[in-house]
């Protein structure tokens, strides 16, 4: 029988070395290498599974009972297929697991953090607590499998991944050789037997899932839960969908009675506060749903030789091609001050759509002349200064038209909807002139 050998796998990328070193020479990151002990495993050939390309059947979906959940997973849970959630501590993620309970569905649901009692009473408090719903106190994941495999649930819940453990890996539960031993335990669980599984899994400093990366890719769907907007709304984004879009998010409101899906078209900014010296609305993409953002800029006269930049939910090298837009095609001087700009709603400004808002946000506090109340802006900047018309116009016009915007400023040419008045610009003087008239 071959011996047991030990190595060091990093934590970011998963790469095995034989020794430790300070940095993987893979990811480059420092002080990421932990020691595990790999065992051989006995290889047994057996005959692949071979079927024909018109064979194949469609996925076949289960509805999670929550309308926002199936449109971000493309359609509902896919059987035999294995998510990834992860979020802070606290944010909300167990409350997530038990509004599945709400479709009725067998659920099994393995906690390895809290008690029976503590997750009856929460089950009770939020009106998720049902004869359908089976619960499991367990942190040994092979005990976990085995009440899986016993009670046949429909859809299979494990919270948390870091803590759980088994006698395979080296090391405490949470350690990088625990988290992948037991994590693979689980898929190959849900593979054979087709029943949907989910994951919770911590967020570490650097906002990543705990863990070697490996494990995001193994499995089939990773899951971001996040605080949006005030503390009481919540979005789930999807950063991997082998079954769906990327990019989609889901919003809930965290009630005393658990999590409530947030419709389509629903804001997390107070519109009637939108306007005025440096501040404007934007409709950013998220996926197939429109998120309204509000865009403050503050640009005030620099105490330095050169003026800084400071951002909220924003890059900053946006904030520095902008500002160099504006002054060479309109002459502002905003090398000699300092822009402030803070992006509220939910979301960082990603959306390459935003540079316009960002414009008008920033023109405004330069020349201190207000917006008008809930006025919109949408549309991609060039280098050359030409303003180029957003992707998915539809779309976010009807979204604007829903929140009962007056008008927005749009990029490029084109012709009026009667959704939404809109004031078309090519080029950034035309634009300003518009804008503010008379400066």
């Amino acid at each position: 029988m071959k011996k047991t050998k030990t190595v060091f796998i990093c934590s970011e990328c998963g790469e095995i070395f034989p020794k430790w070193q300070g940095q993987c020479t893979v990811c480059r990151a420092w002080n990421s290498l932990e020691e595990t002990t790999e065992v051989p495993q006995k290889t047994i050939a057996t005959a692949a599974k071979t079927v024909s390309g018109g064979d194949v059947k469609k996925l076949n979906r289960v509805s999670t009972g929550i309308a926002e959940l199936d449109t971000l997973l493309g359609g509902g849970l896919v059987a035999g297929s294995v998510i990834l959630l992860g979020g802070e501590p606290g944010v909300g993620k167990s409350t997530l697991l038990l509004e599945l309970c709400r479709s009725g569905r067998k659920i099994a649901y393995a906690s390895g953090e809290e008690s029976l009692e503590q997750l009856t009473d929460r089950a009770r408090r939020t009106g998720t607590l049902s004869h359908a719903l089976l619960l499991i106190q367990e942190n040994h994941a092979p005990s976990i499998v085995a009440a899986f495999e016993k009670q046949q649930p429909e859809v299979a819940l494990v919270d948390s991944i870091q803590a759980i453990w088994q006698e395979g890996g080296r090391g405490f539960s949470g350690s990088v050789a625990q988290v992948r031993e037991s994590a693979q335990l689980f898929i190959e669980y849900a593979k054979k037997s087709g029943v949907p599984l989910i994951m919770t899994g911590h967020i570490t400093k650097e906002g990543q899932i705990a863990g070697p990366k490996l494990l995001e890719h193994a499995v089939d769907v990773v899951l971001y839960f996040e605080t949006a907007g005030s503390g009481a709304y919540r979005l789930v984004r999807a950063v991997k969908n082998r079954f769906g879009a990327t990019g989609e998010i889901a919003l809930f409101e965290m009630t005393a009675a658990g999590l409530k899906a947030q419709p389509t078209g629903q804001a997390l900014v107070h519109l009637e506060d939108i306007g005025g010296t440096g501040s404007i609305l934007f409709p950013q993409m998220e996926g197939s749903r429109v998120l309204p953002l509000e865009i403050q800029v503050l640009v005030t006269p620099t105490g330095f030789a050169n003026g800084r930049r400071i951002g909220e939910n924003i890059d900053i090298s946006r904030i520095h091609l902008i500002a160099a837009i504006l002054e060479k095609y309109a002459g502002y001087k905003l090398s000699q001050c300092d822009i402030f700009v803070r992006v509220s709603g939910g979301s960082n400004l990603s959306d390459p759509a935003g540079d316009l808002a960002l414009l008008l946000a920033m023109a405004s506090s330069y020349l201190e002349r207000p917006l008008p109340k809930r006025q919109a802006a949408a549309g991609e900047l060039s280098l050359t200064g030409q303003i180029r018309a957003p992707a998915f116009p539809d779309e976010r016009q009807r979204a604007l038209a829903q929140l009962g915007v007056g008008a927005a400023f749009w990029g490029g040419r084109g012709q009026a909807s009667g959704v939404l008045p809109l004031t078309f610009c090519e080029q950034v003087p035309a634009l300003l002139a518009a804008a503010f008239p008379g400066s």
